[in-house]
């Protein structure tokens, strides 16, 4: 009976050679964080946020971890938004803070 390469009884076999390293900066791109207050509750978890250093209003999604933990978002709250490099017009809520 014949033994094949991977090492094993069929399926796929693990690769020998190093083990990838991956850096911050191939993984993820570092978005633009800036302070806002809610404006409007929208449908689809979607807010209309005002950036407090500009004055500009923007339409903001919650981050997925905030998600998951049941956050609630009201009006009036302040939050921490995130803004993709690329996308300048939506942005995501990345932290809501006390108080």
């Amino acid at each position: 009976m014949a033994r094949s390469f991977s090492g094993g009884r069929g399926g796929r076999g693990r690769g020998r050679g190093p083990a990838k390293k991956t850096t911050e900066e191939s993984t993820k791109e570092e978005g633009i964080q800036l302070e806002g207050i809610v404006v409007e509750n929208l449908p689809n978890q979607l807010f209309r946020i005002k950036l407090v250093e500009t004055d500009q209003e923007v339409l903001a999604y919650l981050a997925g971890k905030m998600r998951r933990g049941w956050m609630r978002i009201m009006t009036g709250d302040k939050v921490t938004v995130e803004f993709s490099p690329y996308d300048m017009e939506r942005c995501r809520i990345v932290y809501r803070h006390r108080g």
